[in-house]
């Protein structure tokens, strides 16, 4: 059964699309760190309750790195050059961490069955949903073979420490199985017919459940809430 429709704790697709992008122009804005952690810990137990516990704690415990690790911006501004490179890396990552957090509680907890059906259902056009369509199709792919690849390289002896080696045998096997991947899902999707205009019957339909109400305002309330602060 797909994973959409065996849990309450699994919002619609769309609900996850919309809160990460609010969560990524949220990244505009100064947010009270108490409200980020908010969304954290709501993001955190929607991972546990959607089966993927190893994420729900990595998410606390990644947070909690990047913002024990990163001082205050005033004092990162008085460093010198090479320390503020440095922690404004960190800042950056830190800034972003929540909407790519979001965007990866979107991924793994969907399928392409219920976020082709969850688009189809909102009327999106054809030129947005097949590509969202595609990248579900490409990145378990590309996982999966980058690891293969990496676990050969470790059995024959490269590993990063020689950088060269590395970029050599696996840097460029990736590009080149990238492109593979991409002419394997385009020939895939043209032999189903998803150029055809026609009305497509969904083996999978979707709706809108309480979790979506419950996701979407709660992470509006931090949201608007840690900005007004």
């Amino acid at each position: 059964m797909p994973v959409f429709l065996d849990n309450p704790y699994n919002p619609n697709p769309i609900s996850k699309l919309f809160v990460s992008f609010l969560l990524g122009f949220a990244v505009f804005y100064k947010v009270n760190v108490y409200f980020e952690w908010g969304i954290v810990f709501l993001l955190s137990l929607l991972f546990y309750k959607n089966g993927l516990k190893k994420e729900a704690l990595k998410n606390i415990l990644f947070f909690g790195f990047l913002s024990f690790i990163v001082p205050n911006i005033d004092v990162i501004r008085n460093m010198n050059a090479i320390l503020l490179m440095i922690f404004m890396l960190f800042v950056v990552f830190r800034m972003f961490y929540i909407p790519v957090s979001a965007g990866s509680f979107f991924i793994k907890t969907s399928d392409v069955g219920s976020v082709i059906s969850s688009m189809d259902k909102i009327k999106l056009p054809r030129s947005v949903s097949i590509p969202i369509a595609v990248m579900f199709r490409f990145f378990p792919s590309f996982r999966e073979e980058s690891r293969n690849i990496k676990l050969a390289m470790r059995i024959r002896g490269i590993t990063f420490k020689n950088p060269i080696s590395y970029i050599e045998y696996v840097i460029v096997p990736l590009l080149v199985i990238s492109s593979n991947i991409s002419d394997d899902i385009a020939k895939a999707a043209e032999t189903k017919c998803i150029e055809n205009p026609v009305k497509k019957t969904r083996y999978i339909s979707v709706k809108i459940k309480i979790i979506d109400f419950v996701y979407v305002i709660s992470i509006l309330i931090m949201i608007i809430g840690g900005i007004l602060w």
